[in-house]
């Protein structure tokens, strides 16, 4: 069974060591459009591929294995930040990996580093950021199952964000409808949290 390398605290299982090493049993091209569509769909997850019938032609399983191994490969990389010797120097740690797939991870790595850091930034669970809030006032109104209008009107609010780098493209977080008295209470709860800025502000300074 094959070790694992571990290099500058980044470990690579046995699994992704011999992923890396099947990368060496094809041909040179396959190899490269192997570990280019790796990380295209890394980057890109709804992304449309054309289809590579070669790659998985002698051994779909092994071809796998070593998608998954590129895709482990780079995402420890980039999550410890390796420079381009760092990552020579892990795989080179490998034992069997040949030179030409050593050269064409690295020229991978180096060329999609910083796409490959964005992309993780964005992986993972956080709280919504809400820089935006519209809002407008609906009314009941009589209808074919009502004669009768309450009079009371709604509000409908709707709060969201402006995406960065997307020319203005706005996302919506939350939506909701609250009536007069549910949204004093909403702003009441605002002008409070207000408040305790403020307090905190004053205190740290």
């Amino acid at each position: 069974m094959d070790s694992a390398v571990k290099t500058n605290s980044v470990l690579l299982s046995s699994n992704v060591v011999e992923g890396l090493r099947h990368l060496g049993t094809m041909e040179t091209e396959t190899s490269r459009k192997l570990i280019l569509n790796t990380i295209k769909l890394t980057l890109h997850p709804q992304a449309t591929l054309q289809p590579i019938p070669e790659i998985y032609a002698t051994n779909s399983s092994k071809a796998k294995q070593s998608e998954y191994a590129v895709c482990s490969l780079f995402t420890l990389a980039t999550k410890h930040c390796l420079s381009e010797f760092e990552f020579r120097q892990l795989l080179e740690d490998i034992e069997g990996l040949t030179s030409p797939i050593i050269e064409e991870l690295v020229k991978a790595y180096i060329e999609n580093k910083k796409s490959l850091i964005l992309r993780h930034l964005q992986i993972g669970h956080s709280f919504p950021h809400v820089t935006d809030l519209q809002w407008r006032i609906v009314a009941d109104v009589k209808s074919s199952t009502s004669e009768k209008s309450s009079g009371e009107p709604g509000f409908y609010i709707n709060m969201g964000r402006y995406k960065q780098n997307s020319d203005g493209e706005r996302e919506t977080i939350v939506e909701f409808v609250c009536n007069t008295e549910e949204l004093q209470l909403l702003i009441n709860k605002l002008k409070e949290i207000e408040r305790h800025c403020e307090k905190w502000s004053s205190d740290s300074s």
